[in-house]
């Protein structure tokens, strides 16, 4: 963990309301793991926000995707190339991988794609990654470039690559990678849930994880309570400090910044929680 003052290298509104910034951050960069995360510090506000690191690059950047949900998020927004931020990281426990396992299910709501990117970029190399993406409506997808999905494959299926719109700041999907979107309203992909197709690739899947709303968690719990997923909390000091992060576990009380952000699903007592 180090406090450092990165420059930005980009930052662009990639869908609406949301925004992908890219940091020069070498030292978070080179030892950071999938599902862990920095603080920013932003303007003169008193409390950092806490941001899941998005992608790395080079040995040298890391991205950040975040929703401008209130004066802190609008700040960092607005800030430009060459801007500088103050971060401290990287933070938290991220995802593991058991050595065994070959093939990977990934189930984000809405943001919580964020962590799961790097997860993705991380071990698409050496595994069979299918991503599941659930939002209310189609502008709200993650839309990798050169990507068109005009059907849901199922487990058996290859990658769905085409000529869709190409969105030059995000990421091509890697090869081995299947991705699924599935929207509320039916606007692209299956209609529904990430939920709803959740059971028709538990069979398939060596190892799940997700991010995503309490709400979602709740509903995976029955069913897939074997799963490592990355709660997004409101924090205070973010290394375990002032202990306003706080949860209750089957293990005792746990601090998510401290102890997460990843957790095991079927640990969180869900009835208990309250972010």
């Amino acid at each position: 963990m180090r406090q450092t003052l990165c420059a930005i290298t980009s930052n662009v509104e990639v869908m609406p309301g949301i925004y992908l910034m890219w940091i020069e951050a070498p030292y978070v960069a080179c030892s950071v793991q999938p599902g862990q995360f920095i603080t920013v510090r932003c303007g003169d506000f008193t409390l950092r926000r806490p941001l899941s690191i998005h992608r790395v690059s080079g040995g040298r950047e890391i991205a950040l995707l975040f929703k401008v949900t209130g004066k802190g998020t609008l700040w960092l927004s607005q800030r430009q190339t060459g801007d500088r931020v103050d971060i401290l990281g990287p933070l938290g426990n991220g995802f593991s991988i058991e050595p065994e396992a070959k093939n990977l299910l990934l189930v984000a709501g809405g943001l919580g794609i964020a962590p799961l990117v790097f997860l993705m970029q991380h071990a698409s190399s050496q595994h069979q990654v299918t991503l599941i993406h659930g939002v209310s409506t189609a502008t709200q997808l993650y839309t990798f470039s050169s990507l068109s999905v005009t059907h849901i494959p199922s487990p058996s299926e290859g990658v769905g690559h085409g000529k869709g719109e190409e969105r030059s700041k995000l990421p091509s999907l890697p090869n081995g990678v299947q991705f699924i979107p599935v929207t509320e309203d039916g606007s692209m992909g299956k209609k529904g849930m990430a939920t709803d197709i959740l059971p028709d690739f538990l069979d398939w899947a060596d190892q799940l994880y997700a991010c995503g709303p309490v709400d979602m968690y709740k509903t995976m719990a029955p069913v897939a309570p074997e799963c490592q997923v990355s709660l997004e909390v409101r924090m205070g000091c973010g290394f375990g400090v002032c202990y306003s992060c706080t949860i209750n576990t089957k293990k005792g009380l746990k601090q998510v910044c401290r102890d997460g952000p990843v957790f095991e699903l079927d640990d969180i007592i869900w009835q208990e929680v309250r972010l």
